[in-house]
């Protein structure tokens, strides 16, 4: 017969090892699946909110300078023609670096660096499409969905063990500025993007114009992609959808 105590011990044992493999066949379905996210928009606005800090700390932002009144003010105003807004604090900022770059974060915050403004020179509608772009990352939840991929497959069991939730969450802010998008994420944000732009009266001829001197930026200096393209990877495939959006006039996501 087996001893009382020892059949505890097993049962205890068995269920913890069936609950661990549970977790990570549960683990590996989240990595997959590309259209869910297990943040809240809360945890969105909180996790964005501190890696704005970060980068406010970290880096010069400009304040009450024309390049800060205009971005801000372009962002704005596709903000009204946005029909998927979500119910977040959209905000806009540059970054006082010659750096050919922009970003967003969840819940939020989008940035520019003067660098990307300078090659953008006076070309209100290619900056609009390129803020529209940055807000397409943010309400097509794509951040969002990185952050649940990365939990499910490096914390999930450490999250249901031990429970440390506030910290594993604050953990991933100095992550996000430099997230990395699929291209598939990068067609969906042209799309909503240009959406947005075309709706607020902008030129969606912005972006193609802005893509060819990524591409002429690229050539010049010997292959060497600026930091724009580097976040956002540039094809030929991608040049010819978002002039297919333009010539069909497909703005689905703009109001």
């Amino acid at each position: 017969m087996l001893n009382r105590d020892k059949f505890t011990r097993f049962s205890r044992s068995r269920w913890r090892w069936g609950l661990c493999l549970l977790l990570a066949l549960l683990a590996v379905g989240l990595a997959g699946c590309r259209t869910k996210s297990f943040l809240s928009t809360q945890d969105e606005i909180r996790l964005g909110q501190e890696a704005a800090r970060q980068v406010n700390t970290e880096n010069p932002i400009e304040t009450g300078t024309t390049a800060s009144t205009r971005v801000r003010s372009i962002g704005r105003s596709l903000l009204p023609h946005m029909a998927d807004a979500r119910d977040v604090p959209y905000s806009f900022q540059v970054i006082d670096k010659d750096t050919v770059n922009a970003f967003s974060l969840p819940g939020g915050p989008v940035y520019v660096y003067q660098g990307l403004l300078n090659m953008v020179g006076g070309d209100d509608s290619a900056l609009a499409c390129i803020l529209g772009h940055e807000l397409g990352h943010i309400n097509a939840r794509h951040a969002a969905r990185q952050i649940s991929s990365q939990m499910a497959t490096n914390t999930l069991l450490d999250l249901a063990i031990h429970n440390p939730t506030g910290r594993s969450l604050a953990g991933l802010g100095a992550q996000l500025a430099s997230l990395k998008y699929s291209r598939d994420d990068e067609y969906e944000a042209d799309a909503r993007g240009l959406s947005y732009a075309a709706a607020a009266g902008y030129d969606p001829n912005g972006l193609i114009r802005f893509f060819h001197k990524l591409q002429d930026y690229e050539r010049s200096h010997g292959g060497n992609a600026p930091e724009w393209l580097q976040d956002h990877p540039l094809t030929g495939n991608r040049i010819e959808r978002a002039e297919s959006i333009i010539e069909h006039h497909d703005f689905r996501y703009g109001k």
